[in-house]
């Protein structure tokens, strides 16, 4: 039987990282049953997979999904979850105050995005040497290890996946897979202050941004709390 084919209406966007311009349909209900059974998983992996999967499946526009930094996949969805499923997010906060839970709304419009500066990703180390840095992309998010991100080892890693390149007064040195190791090893002959200098970019990376404000109603306090990152606006 020939049923009748519904058209999904098309929307537009932008990326952060280059400001190309992205068309994109609403996901459908299959889809959203596969980032429903994710986000009930909890796991980071398949929630991190969901998404992926949405985002190539609604974007019509041609690109490359590995070379997306982690905020546009991030700015992406969300705009994704506004238009297939209406602009307000339903959460569950919890009071600063008497710590119980509150169901509290926002609206996706109302969420920012922190400012992209692109110059952050350059570190210089000496007069002469410094490193570009590239914006965590889906695939070396996916090889990171969240239990070691607290360690220094977790941080090296995550400090080698992203270099772009080193330079110095002569020459640029291509950051690649064949290089890898020479790369660590460069890293790993830092001195503490360079390394920190390195580290310290990731603390630029632009992210979601949200202050949710509401009173208890338990004890009627007025609570503020900021909202930082995709994760925080599925609690």
């Amino acid at each position: 039987m020939n049923l009748p084919q519904l058209d999904l209406p098309r929307h537009k966007t932008v990326l952060p990282s280059s400001g190309q311009e992205i068309i994109m349909r609403p996901y459908l209900v299959k889809e959203e049953k596969i980032l429903l059974l994710a986000l009930e998983s909890q796991d980071p992996e398949q929630i991190a997979l969901a998404i992926r999967g949405l985002i190539e499946s609604c974007i019509e526009t041609e690109f490359d999904i590995e070379k997306l930094a982690g905020f546009d996949i991030e700015k992406l969805f969300l705009e994704l979850r506004s238009i297939s499923v209406g602009e307000k997010i339903a959460l569950n906060a919890k009071c600063q105050h008497c710590e119980e839970l509150n169901e509290v709304s926002l609206n996706i419009k109302d969420v920012t995005m922190t400012d992209y500066n692109p110059d952050d990703r350059i570190r210089k180390l000496t007069d002469s040497v410094g490193v570009t840095m590239n914006y965590p992309n889906a695939e070396a998010l996916a090889k990171l290890d969240p239990e070691k991100m607290d360690s220094i080892e977790g941080i090296m890693d995550l400090v080698v996946a992203c270099v772009a390149n080193i330079f110095d007064d002569d020459n640029v040195y291509p950051a690649k897979k064949d290089n890898e190791e020479d790369i660590k090893q460069f890293v790993e002959g830092l001195t503490t202050e360079q390394f920190k200098s390195i580290a310290g970019f990731f603390g630029t990376m632009p992210m979601l941004a949200y202050d949710l404000e509401f009173e208890c109603t338990h004890c009627s306090k007025a609570n503020k709390i900021e909202l930082r990152g995709l994760q925080s606006f599925f609690s």
